[in-house]
């Protein structure tokens, strides 16, 4: 008797294409949390690294801050959805897509995306774990390195929502402190005005900058109805994004670019090492990646389930099982070969959450009554994709450049959707009939 009850917690980390009911949803901290911990990491540091050479301090402040503002815009709207619905990312999907549509569509590009960078990441938290091992003189071999902090890194996302939260209420605090003293210890080495007077004018320009930020974090962006489908309320939705997102990344990339300046080095490894604290230094940088790290396998595992229709009782195992692909492409040295591949499939992401932002807040009118997914493919929605994306696609390439690759594609996705849809909506290209939530989701129950 007591191994059939099942708590609501329980019930809440093992649903993956199901709607999460009222009495599942959890405090929009929790899922605040879960941002945080996502945005304090390696990759933020980097791209602070790399503004230190390019753009004064002051630019580097506002390019992050006009950049991850505009990402946030992006999350609040994508994400109120999965709030109003109760559906994750790709079950969201389901009406601008059509069922079938969305399995090849959002659910493909999000499973390959996230798979591949959890790959990276727990090639970079091996790496880092490898330097501290040999820091104390210990040879440590790597592919041994990445089963055990992938398996460590894939146990959070397996357990959902609860342990992520967990995880992230004992790391963000230890990860502020050391980055804020990271910062600290930079200006009192080398001097604020120093460090101020190490780049006087911007080789970058502004909008270059915030192209940048955009793209860094267009995917993460997109599956924001992963995690605000637990919130209660609209309101929870933009105080978890934005508190959640905002002020971390300002944190993240402002701490990289002052290290970078302050150290001389532009290695983020060499840069924490340099502190004098060389362990606890290396020890955060590998928490620092499976708080990032987590999410994606989380979010990869959530894909997976609607592309294989999988029950809700199994989405731990396919999370294992993606978390476990993932680990293979680390070990088989993949990550670095994969991560230009990876970076443009991402770039096709970002326009599929224009499609469904357009889908709810102009064609549904915000109301969640008039949202119902399509059985079938919405090729309406399809065609929006192939030209958002194919646009996005181009700019990441280089072929040509009109903003920021990310934001141009959601742009002209969702311009492409509203005008096609109005002009076919009586048509059988917007889906074969629709159904409603408890029909599109009962092959997870």
């Amino acid at each position: 008797m007591e191994q059939k009850t099942i708590s609501n917690e329980t019930v809440q980390q093992e649903k993956g294409m199901s709607q999460i009911l009222p009495n599942e949803r959890r405090t929009w901290i929790s899922v605040s949390f879960i941002w945080i911990g996502t945005m304090i990491c390696i990759p933020m540091l980097m791209v602070g690294r790399i503004f230190a050479s390019t753009l004064t301090v002051s630019s580097i402040f506002f390019a992050t801050l006009i950049g991850f503002a505009i990402c946030c815009v992006l999350m609040v709207l994508g994400g109120i959805i999965g709030c109003d619905l109760g559906l994750n990312a790709t079950m969201c999907s389901t009406r601008a897509f059509g069922m079938t549509g969305a399995n090849f569509s959002m659910a493909f590009v999000v499973f390959i995306a996230e798979t591949g960078w959890f790959g990276v990441q727990t090639a970079t938290c091996a790496t880092a774990f490898n330097s501290l091992m040999a820091i104390m003189g210990i040879s440590f071999p790597f592919w041994l390195a990445c089963i055990i902090w992938g398996g460590v890194m894939l146990v959070t996302a397996v357990y959902g929502v609860k342990w992520m939260s967990v995880l992230n209420y004992i790391a963000v605090p230890l990860l502020v402190v050391l980055c804020v003293y990271g910062g600290m210890h930079s200006i009192n080495s080398a001097g604020w005005q120093s460090i101020l007077n190490t780049v006087t004018k911007n080789s970058m320009s502004l909008p270059t900058a915030v192209s940048t930020v955009i793209g860094l974090f267009a995917l993460g962006a997109t599956c924001n109805s992963d995690y605000t489908r637990y919130c209660h309320n609209r309101g929870d939705v933009v105080k978890a994004t934005v508190l959640g997102v905002l002020p971390a990344a300002i944190l993240m990339i402002m701490v990289g670019a002052i290290m970078a300046l302050g150290t001389g080095s532009y290695d983020v490894t060499n840069m924490f090492a340099g502190l004098g604290l060389p362990v606890i230094a290396m020890l955060i940088l590998i928490l620092a990646t499976w708080t990032t790290n987590t999410g994606n396998a989380y979010m990869a595992g959530l894909a997976a389930c609607k592309m294989f229709s999988v029950k809700d009782k199994n989405r731990p195992k396919v999370t294992m099982l993606v978390g476990a692909l993932g680990t293979l492409i680390a070990i088989a040295g993949l990550a670095s070969v994969l991560e230009g591949f990876i970076g443009i499939i991402s770039a096709t992401v970002p326009p599929i959450m224009g499609i469904v932002i357009a889908d709810y807040w102009v064609i549904c009118r915000a109301n969640a009554q008039n949202w119902k997914p399509q059985s079938g493919i919405n090729w309406v929605g399809i065609i929006a994709w192939i030209c958002g994306g194919g646009l996005a696609l181009c700019e990441t390439l280089g072929i040509f450049s009109i903003f920021s690759a990310a934001l141009d594609g959601v742009i002209v996705a969702f311009i492409v959707y509203v005008v096609l849809y109005k002009l076919f909506s009586q048509s059988s290209l917007v889906g074969q009939g629709e159904l409603s939530i408890e029909e599109a989701t009962a092959k997870a129950r």
